[in-house]
């Protein structure tokens, strides 16, 4: 059933009337439903589906009742992607767009020492936005994941499980062997060529764990999804 993220709306009301126009577009433009159909409202918090079946429409107004709400289970672990910028703004869609769909609960992207520059409008940013609303509506998502972009990261500041990801095996640890007790993850994810020198050093100083994903090099967008499936299957 087609669901819609809104987020301002009192979805616990029995009834209600929408008279945004970008979403009744969608609704009679795009979707083109009618009066009698029913399909899921969530306000991107609360573990919630609100059932709703349109009982009129007019030119100005879309006027729904609730049907039934649909209760989800929490999500079982939160997981951080703290991701060194990529060289390209499409890579930053595809992430979060597939990222969102698959479980993160929160973006992070910084700055590494080997990130290239990327100017980000406001209009890019609004774009990001829309794109993790709507990964989290295909995907069945109620909590719409946070995104953040900023220069710096104060590594010290970081709580919980941190970890940091390489192609060599010294002094590094197995997914297999994490201990997945914990209720929060925070995952760093390499820029393209890698993160330097200095920078596993303060990851080393400030007690991440460094895991090795084998001898292959995995690019920028691959590696976040490659470690959350071993993560989600680990705690099931």
């Amino acid at each position: 059933m087609q669901r819609i993220y809104v987020e301002y709306w009192n979805l616990w009301e029995e009834t209600f009337l929408l008279d945004e126009k970008e979403i009744m577009h969608q609704i009679l433009k795009v979707l083109r439903w009618k009066v009698g159909d029913e399909f899921m409202f969530f306000d991107g918090k609360n573990l919630i589906d609100y059932k709703y079946r349109i009982t009129s429409i007019d030119k100005k107004n879309i006027f729904f009742h609730l049907q039934e709400k649909v209760s989800k289970k929490p999500e079982k672990i939160d997981l951080y992607l703290f991701q060194a910028l990529p060289n390209k703004i499409d890579k930053i869609e595809d992430i979060i767009e597939k990222w969102t769909q698959i479980g993160y609960s929160k973006f992070i992207f910084f700055e590494s020492n080997r990130s290239q520059s990327i100017f980000l409008s406001e209009n890019k940013l609004q774009r990001f936005q829309k794109i993790i609303q709507e990964s989290s509506e295909l995907s069945g998502r109620n909590v719409i994941p946070e995104i953040i972009f900023t220069q710096d990261i104060e590594l010290e500041s970081i709580n919980w499980e941190s970890f940091y990801f390489h192609t060599q095996d010294n002094q590094s640890h197995l997914l297999k062997n994490i201990d997945f007790s914990h209720k929060r993850y925070n995952l760093f994810i390499w820029p393209e060529w890698g993160f330097d020198e200095s920078e596993i050093q303060a990851f080393d100083q400030n007690n991440f764990k460094k895991i090795y994903l084998g001898d292959n090099i995995l690019r920028t967008q691959t590696a976040a999804i490659t470690t959350w499936f071993y993560f989600i299957q680990s705690t099931l």
